[in-house]
């Protein structure tokens, strides 16, 4: 999530070097994904150190042959518009639609729910660091309804860098570069820490006294009859439901796709992606085995303790602190992005906006219009979906020291899975303009840059990818199943917990098929209203009007051509 400008238009004058290509994939790639997803991916490969790296190697495998497949991609498209551009060229009307309503209106406010809960966790944690039970005496204040005063100061970071990002590059660049040069800083001391603790946390007695955590990472279950979800039924399925939370870690990797047009040596564009994206393999590797050898479950925030032991808890504090700064700097480069190409998807005739409006955006050198239009489409998603996650879903064994009420937890556990949901249908929509480009292979309707390896990337992608879609969207059925048939085994201590989490399967369950019947049946809908409006000023045109009004109507006729011819040019 940074400022995606996807195909840029080249300047001779400029070309990128090999080398600077690579350090610009990994640092469009490298983020604080990695401290929310590692523990997850853990628990999910079955607490197995060994089924978890091939989780992370997988899963990156997939983003890389993904990265190379996308160089052909991309140059069959020379604008801004990322994988709705690239879908227009390359697949159907509904496919190239459907992402559209996406992005536009899913990815892009559900950003603004989840990433400022994650800077106010980190927050909270460092708070902990600072003062003991820090975190905790925040919640206390705040009570059960600290849920509320969580989103209101959510709101409160969305509102700061649309007003700043958002209407000045120049402010978002200054912004960025203040984040980039501190968001290494938790990656390289995460690793030594871990280092440094692992000989006492391997040694140290697991769940099961008879077995060191060192030996319990090796265990492995293969098959749990008891389990309450698909991914912990078997770790076969949990390395898929795990590969959907990595790609959150990477989501962000396709800007760099775009960097060929910019290369001094564009032939060497699927290389840069490959060493550029396999660094960053390496540092996730590094980090994930670190906190997984070092921290008690596999997190970063379990370094909590044995720092406070040992008088350095103000080490915690600061590394949450410049991980929180690290969310920010996504949300500052994802809002310098989706308001540009909200401006973007306007003039294409994408989206509408009163007449009067749209001329003025024509014009102005500020994204005003894009920047007021973010913030109407996001603030109703973070109110409603703030409520949804903190009233109807279930609180998880989230890994902040910050821990707050059941509510804002639940809303913690809901931000998560929608965030997982959000990069992995991003993925599955790159796949899909990939499949579209193998397609293309044949028909050769769109020029492209024939890459050698495109055909055999391009499979392996979108195999991975729809396999990881399948196995997690399937999580949340097969769960409520699972739920129904082991309710009888729980304990009245365990009740509560069983009913919350059978409830907030519903609520995902539910939720996975209304986010599809909005991406594809808004298509139809759209069409309908167009062709509605263009009977209406087609009648109006033709009736006896002054001088100004054939004026507007003339020029709302041609904003709505505009927007009509939008269904006709797709191959």
């Amino acid at each position: 999530m940074s400022d995606e400008q996807l195909v840029m238009t080249s300047d001779k004058k400029k070309k990128i070097s090999f080398f600077s290509a690579i350090l610009i994939v990994i640092g469009g790639s490298v983020g604080a994904g990695i401290f929310l997803r590692s523990s997850s991916v853990l628990k999910e490969s079955g607490g197995n150190i060994f089924w978890a790296i091939f989780a992370w190697l997988l899963a990156a495998f997939a983003v890389i042959t993904m990265a190379i497949a996308l160089v052909e991609v991309a140059s069959g498209r020379n604008d801004n518009l990322g994988m709705i551009g690239w879908n227009k060229a390359f697949n159907g009307l509904y496919i190239y639609k459907g992402c559209k309503w996406f992005m536009t209106f899913l990815y892009l406010p559900f950003t603004f729910y989840f990433m400022p809960l994650y800077v106010i966790i980190q927050m909270q944690d460092a708070a902990s660091g600072f003062v003991s039970g820090g975190g905790e005496i925040i919640n206390k204040a705040f009570g059960e309804n600290d849920w509320i005063i969580m989103m209101v100061i959510t709101l409160g970071i969305s509102g700061w860098f649309f007003f700043t990002a958002g209407l000045s590059s120049r402010i978002g660049n200054i912004q960025n570069w203040i984040v980039t040069s501190l968001k290494f800083i938790p990656l390289i001391v995460v690793v030594i820490l871990g280092l440094l603790f692992a000989t006492d946390k391997l040694n140290s007695k697991a769940d099961d006294p008879t077995l060191t955590v060192g030996q319990q990472l090796l265990q492995i279950t293969w098959w749990d009859a008891k389990a309450s979800s698909l991914k912990s039924l078997s770790p076969i399925f949990g390395l898929f439901t795990s590969m959907a939370g990595i790609f959150f870690a990477y989501d962000g990797f396709y800007v760099t796709a775009g960097i060929q047009s910019e290369m001094a040596e564009p032939k060497k564009t699927p290389l840069a992606l490959v060493l550029g994206l396999s660094t960053v393999t390496f540092i996730y590797l590094l980090l994930a085995i670190s906190m997984t050898v070092g921290a008690a479950k596999g997190g970063f925030y379990d370094f909590s303790e044995p720092l406070k032991k040992n008088n350095s808890g103000w080490m915690f504090g600061i590394i949450n602190m410049f991980i929180a700064i690290g969310i920010l700097g996504i949300i500052n480069g994802f809002v310098m992005w989706c308001t540009r190409f909200v401006e973007d998807l306007i003039k294409e005739g994408e989206l509408a906006v009163p007449h009067r409006i749209y001329k003025k955006m024509l014009t102005s050198k500020t994204p005003l219009v894009g920047t007021i239009y973010s913030i109407i489409i996001s603030l109703p998603i973070v109110v409603i979906f703030n409520v949804i996650g903190s009233l109807a879903y279930f609180p998880d064994a989230y890994d902040g020291s910050g821990y707050g009420g059941n509510h804002f937890l639940s809303d913690l556990t809901f931000a998560d899975r929608m965030a997982n949901w959000m990069a992995v249908i991003a993925f599955a929509f790159i796949a899909l303009s990939i499949f579209g480009a193998l397609k293309n292979r044949k028909g050769n309707w769109i020029q492209v840059e024939k890459g050698k390896h495109t055909v055999w990337a391009g499979w392996v992608a979108v195999t991975l990818v729809f396999s990881a879609l399948f196995i997690y969207a399937l999580d949340s059925y097969v769960s409520l199943g699972l739920l129904t048939s082991n309710g009888h085994k729980y304990d009245a201590h365990n009740k509560e917990l069983f009913s919350n989490e059978f409830i907030g399967q519903i609520v995902t369950s539910v939720l996975l098929p209304l986010f599809v019947l909005f991406m594809f049946g808004m298509v139809p809908i759209e069409k309908f209203i167009i062709s509605k409006k263009k009977a209406l000023y087609e009648r109006k045109l033709s009736e006896n009007l002054s001088e100004q009004d054939r004026q507007k109507y003339l020029e709302l006729q041609e904003f709505n051509n505009l927007r009509l011819s939008t269904f006709e040019t797709v191959c």
